[in-house]
């Protein structure tokens, strides 16, 4: 029987050339591999430091858009509380000039029958001013119907006239917002 040797390295030798060149090639290696990971960290590092800076320029224009936006909102603000006066003061006129023509034209809108025309309107801008104006009429019986409601209204009838088929009144009447 054959004998079997377990210690396999016994009787082998080491090239110490062939080690030193491994070694070497080893070594080098890992100083490239190192290398290349400082050159790595380095250009990532530089990458950071520019995210960096332009995110501190990018924190500061957001700060001075903040700050012009809270400088806006004052001014705003402000302008809202001026103007409330001068509106307060501008509706205050208007609710005191409301008799001058819109109730007017109401209540001639509703005091008008559907055979009648305005031909001329002649409007007084005081609260119990005179509306002078000239109709013109289908039929006597819608002219009356209109005098009747204008009656009360210190009515002045100053011309009537029969023209063809149509009856034209030149008249005034008095009307006052505050009674209505």
């Amino acid at each position: 029987m054959k004998k079997i040797a377990y210690n396999l390295a016994g009787d082998r030798r080491v090239d110490n050339r062939a080690f030193a060149w491994r070694a070497t090639a080893l070594t080098l290696a890992s100083l490239l591999l190192g290398g290349l990971a400082v050159a790595n960290l380095a250009r990532q590092r530089e990458i950071d430091r520019r995210a960096g800076s332009s995110t501190s320029m990018l924190t500061g224009k957001i700060d001075r858009m903040r700050a012009e936006s809270g400088r806006l909102r004052g001014e705003i603000d402000a302008l809202k509380k001026a103007w409330t006066g001068e509106l307060a003061t501008a509706n205050r006129l208007i609710e005191r000039k409301s008799f001058s023509f819109v109730s007017r034209l109401d209540f001639l809108e509703k005091a008008f029958r559907p055979g009648l025309r305005i031909l001329h309107v002649s409007l007084v801008n005081e609260a119990s001013g005179r509306i002078a104006m000239t109709i013109s009429a289908q039929s006597l019986r819608d002219l009356f119907a209109f005098y009747k409601n204008l009656a009360p209204y210190d009515l002045a009838i100053s011309n009537e006239v029969q023209a063809g088929d149509e009856y034209h009144a030149n008249l005034s009447f008095r009307f006052d917002n505050e009674k209505t």
